[in-house]
């Protein structure tokens, strides 16, 4: 007998959710929906408290309480076993998460969602379950972070805050903010401060923009501040390093 593969899938759209189901089951019987939920806060208490055996999860990105991503994120931390995950997808998010996606480990889907796209989409995971592939490891699936971090180099010269980086990952500000702590080792400011300290010296020394122009560059409206920043970083002023003192 045929292994059945294993499908949770989380939207908190009814019909969307609905329609996903349909889709999985139209291709095959070795498909098996094992659970369906409208949050991602109730999957989670049914995987942790139920001990639910699962192979692949397709979640909305978007939703309330809490997001797809932060799903993920809190099933790699209670989770051993190996899975594959499929993000579903608006337009608008579309592309920046796409930008995270890794190969062989996370998949994604646009809404609404294309029979054909899920076909391939349905081929892949079964290709990978039925020649014993691991499909993703949970240690390697530090999306959130992946993404966070990947927003925050692009927009240095923006005023950031923790609020708005974990909008951007769709997730609780608090909880991001321990998450981040937890898996690099440094809070969120002060990776905000490293990196933008780092993009400091690199335009002091390959260009001629003047310290305010860099002061800016890198998010600081005040310039004092900024060099003050910046010498109990590096232990030098702006102008020194420019000067090479």
């Amino acid at each position: 007998m045929t292994e059945k593969i294993k499908v949770i899938v989380v939207d908190d759209e009814s019909r969307l959710r609905r329609g996903i189901e349909k889709l999985i089951r139209s291709n095959g019987e070795e498909w098996e929906i094992v659970g369906s939920y409208a949050s991602g806060q109730s999957c989670l208490d049914d995987v942790v408290k139920l001990d639910l055996p699962f192979d692949v999860l397709f979640t909305d990105v978007k939703m309330p309480l809490m997001s797809g991503l932060e799903l993920l994120t809190r099933l790699n931390e209670r989770v051993s076993k190996s899975y594959y995950a499929v993000i579903i997808s608006g337009y608008d998010d579309f592309e920046f998460i796409q930008k995270a996606m890794r190969e062989g480990a996370l998949d994604y889907l646009l809404k609404p969602i294309d029979r054909l796209e899920m076909q391939v989409c349905l081929d892949k995971i079964k290709a990978k379950f039925h020649k014993n592939e691991v499909l993703a490891e949970p240690e390697s699936k530090n999306i959130s972070i992946e993404i966070a971090t990947q927003w925050i180099h692009e927009h240095l010269h923006e005023p950031l805050t923790i609020e708005k980086i974990a909008g951007k990952v769709f997730m609780n500000a608090t909880y991001f903010s321990e998450y981040f702590k937890r898996k690099t080792g440094e809070t969120v400011l002060d990776y905000i401060t490293k990196k933008r300290m780092e993009k400091a010296i690199t335009l002091l020394k390959t260009t001629n923009m003047k310290i305010y122009e860099i002061s800016l560059a890198t998010g600081y409206t005040d310039t004092k501040y900024f060099s003050k920043l910046f010498k109990k970083h590096y232990g030098m002023l702006p102008s020194q390093i420019r000067h090479g003192e």
